[in-house]
């Protein structure tokens, strides 16, 4: 599990604070996740106390007394260019402001209670904050937890799950329809055959019909999913890249 990652919630209004507060620590405790969550009533608070660093990923009210969220924004941006910002307000008509600090997502307040549009906008802010979700799952009936970067690929064997990772093989009573949608949605994992489902991660050598994994083992490709693994394989590459990973 990943070093506790520091957030800061900037908001005037005390219910919207809690609000995002909530959302933000039952999304972590969903995923496994730890997060110190510290919440300001202006950005000459936050801006007090800020310090590069020390909050790698921001929420920003836009309409505030005082110095307002854009405002406060462009300080944090001057102080630190790997800050992530994201703005929340109340009208997505400002989404055009954001630009000028790079701002990394905007969320309306009114989505903020709503989880699946919530975790949407968690999952695209995940891979630039280094921090990998956490399976929470059972093998004979005792609870076990396997972090998504662990896993290098899963495939159902006599009507069993079996997980392979880094760290091990775990068989699970599970289908690979229970199984998938647990896995992260940020492009990393691919059904490269029908019960198989790959780690890109893991992926060591794309051949014609087979793909050999970090580990050695090699596992089958369909030939109707072939130009959709190797297509993937190279967006997942670049975004990699991108992220400097």
């Amino acid at each position: 599990m990943q070093n506790d990652i520091h957030i800061a919630v900037v908001d005037d209004l005390p219910e919207d604070r809690e609000h995002l507060q909530t959302a933000l620590t039952h999304y972590a405790a969903k995923h496994g996740l730890r997060w110190n969550i510290s919440c300001f009533s202006s950005g000459e608070d936050l801006l007090h106390r800020y310090t590069p660093g020390s909050f790698p990923l921001v929420f920003l009210d836009i309409l505030m007394g005082g110095i307002d969220g854009i405002q406060t924004a462009r300080q944090l941006r001057a102080a630190d260019p790997d800050v992530l910002l994201v703005f929340v307000t109340t009208e997505a008509g400002y989404a055009v402001e954001g630009y000028e600090v790079d701002a990394s997502g905007f969320l309306v307040k009114d989505d903020v209670q709503k989880e699946t549009r919530f975790a949407r906008l968690m999952e695209r802010l995940a891979p630039r904050l280094h921090i990998d979700a956490v399976l929470e799952l059972t093998e004979n009936g005792v609870p076990i937890q396997v972090s998504a970067g662990e896993i290098l690929y899963a495939e159902v064997l006599d009507h069993s799950m079996v997980l392979h990772t880094s760290g091990g093989v775990h068989t699970l009573r599970m289908t690979m329809e229970e199984l998938k949608p647990l896995l992260p949605k940020d492009g990393r994992f691919f059904e490269c055959h029908r019960g198989v489902v790959i780690n890109l991660d893991a992926v060591s050598v794309l051949q014609d019909k087979v793909v050999t994994m970090e580990n050695g083992d090699t596992l089958p490709v369909s030939r109707r999913r072939k130009t959709e693994l190797e297509q993937n394989y190279a967006a997942w590459n670049i975004a990699r890249i991108r992220r400097g990973w």
